[in-house]
């Protein structure tokens, strides 16, 4: 009976969704116009669903969100402008892989990337199928309870991010479905947990040697690829069996680049889970480990959040998070986060064209912007950041390039402000034990100048086999230890009680 009434609310609001039109209408025509030449494609999909009112509202929610999604085509070029795509099946492992793809470039063979946006390029055939395939999966009894609006978002979509548009729906949801049937499965939640199992024997996490974005396709034949491989592949498996799946990801703030893993809906609450990690154990190990705790959480939606003040004094500069489909989702992790206000360290005149600033964070050798906050007065404001890490303060004036506005600091979990404004006249002695895996090359202290802006290296007074020993080390300094032949994971760190804190 429960169940009776969920599908007719659901049927209710696909008319609803409908009778929008004056907005709707207007979004779905601003949709077609950019599709030019494969306007007639996307309006044969709209008549074919004319007399099933539930399947033309999904249609049209793909058509009216098209326009936002691409595909990242990448693949190498040779001298003579032949287009040409490694297959990694076909060799031995990651440095076979490499080894070839340095062979080509060596032969002056060259990436080229281009976006290929789908408004202009998908046909009927392919979203009729997609649409078809998808309602088949919503009738299943784990997904029968999923709203009209979460089967739009969260399974209806052919793609995940910005993979090659895979064709393999039909054949992953034939190769699923009886696994779960079997399972005897009731929820989004039950239903993920016995496929996850499944798809951890079918692929596992490992290099490919191939520097291309990652296809479906690859990483399904192939059973390896990194962290946005994988969640391609498991978020489009996924919904392919009427599992509703989204992928969030972060930039990490004390290791260096980034991770992505995906998050499956269950009575209205999403749960994460990845590689090896199970949903509630995923949050739950990353809330528990230090390096795996992010500062900031990120969801890639099919359907934008076009507020009325979206795009509105902008500076120009191009970045992730500000894309209209990137949503944040901080606050649904375990970690509870601050508001951060910090004062200005610089006697700069008002921006009058923006007042965004950017939180920054050092990764991989250089401060990198891993959120967006606003300036007022002197004082800059970002909201749900997790604490207990190492941030500055970028504006970008100009609307290409970060300029720093603040001294690095320390932010607790509360909010508190510690700033790094190194003193000059108080020095301090500390000995450096070397990295174990890089005792014979050559070690150098820095520390962040901020009148200069950048990190000033520090000359050592002696030097064994596995230390150096300093006696000029600024006080209250933001320090960063650089190994060039070891460059990941070299982090800031600052001295307190004659030890090393390190971010």
């Amino acid at each position: 009976m429960k169940s009776i009434f969920i599908s007719g609310i659901n049927i209710l609001l696909a008319i609803f969704l409908m009778a929008c039109n004056s907005q709707n209408d207007k979004k779905l025509e601003q949709a077609l116009e950019r599709a030019k030449e494969n306007r007639q494609e996307l309006e044969k999909v709209l008549d074919h669903y004319k007399k099933d009112s539930t399947k033309l509202a999904a249609a049209r929610f793909l058509i009216e969100n098209m326009p936002y999604h691409f595909t990242l085509e990448q693949y190498y070029t040779s001298p003579r402008k032949e287009k040409y795509r490694p297959d990694i099946t076909l060799f031995d492992g990651f440095q076979s892989v490499k080894r070839h793809c340095d062979s080509l470039t060596n032969r002056g063979y060259r990436i080229e990337t281009h976006h290929k946006y789908d408004i202009s390029k998908l046909n009927s055939s392919f979203l009729i199928d997609n649409i078809e395939l998808a309602f088949a999966v919503w009738k299943k009894p784990w997904a029968k309870n999923v709203s009209f609006t979460d089967f739009c978002r969260y399974i209806l979509p052919y793609r995940a991010q910005y993979e090659e548009v895979s064709n393999l729906r039909k054949e992953f949801m034939e190769r699923f479905l009886p696994l779960l049937d079997s399972a005897d499965v009731k929820t989004p939640l039950e239903a993920c947990i016995v496929l996850r199992n499944k798809i951890e024997k079918m692929v596992r996490y490992e290099d490919t040697g191939l520097s291309l974005y990652p296809t479906i396709s690859e990483t399904y034949r192939s059973g390896i690829g990194t962290c946005e491989g994988l969640c391609n592949f498991i978020a489009y498996a996924m919904r392919s069996a009427g599992i509703p799946v989204i992928i969030d990801q972060t930039t990490w703030v004390k290791m260096d680049r980034g991770h992505c893993w995906c998050a499956v809906l269950d009575n209205g609450h999403f749960l994460s889970f990845g590689e090896n990690l199970a949903p509630g154990v995923h949050a739950r190990l990353f809330s528990e480990t230090r390096t795996l705790r992010p500062a900031k959480v990120y969801r890639l939606q099919f359907e934008p959040n076009l507020t009325e003040d979206y795009g509105k004094n902008d500076d120009g500069y191009a970045v992730s998070f500000k894309n209209p489909l990137i949503q944040d989702v901080t606050t649904e992790y375990l970690d509870k986060p601050t508001t951060i206000k910090v004062t200005i360290d610089m006697d700069i005149k008002e921006n009058k064209r923006s007042n965004q600033v950017y939180l920054c964070n050092f990764n991989y050798n250089k401060w990198t912007d891993i959120a967006l906050g606003y300036r007022k007065d002197s004082i800059c404001y970002f909201n749900d950041v997790v604490g207990d890490n190492i941030f500055m303060v970028a504006d970008v004036p100009d609307g290409n390039s970060l300029r720093f506005i603040t001294a690095p600091f320390y932010v607790s979990t509360e909010g508190e402000i510690h700033k790094f404004i190194p003193d000059i006249q108080n020095k301090s002695s500390y000995t450096i034990h070397k990295r174990p895996e890089g005792y014979k090359e050559q070690h150098t202290l820095s520390y962040w100048d901020t009148q200069h802006k950048k990190f000033t290296p520090i000359e050592y007074v002696s030097e064994t086999d596995t230390t150096l020993s300093y006696n000029n080390i600024p006080g209250n300094a933001l320090l960063w230890l650089y190994i060039p032949i070891h460059m990941y994971n070299q982090r800031a760190f600052f001295l307190e009680n004659d030890s090393m804190r390190v971010y």
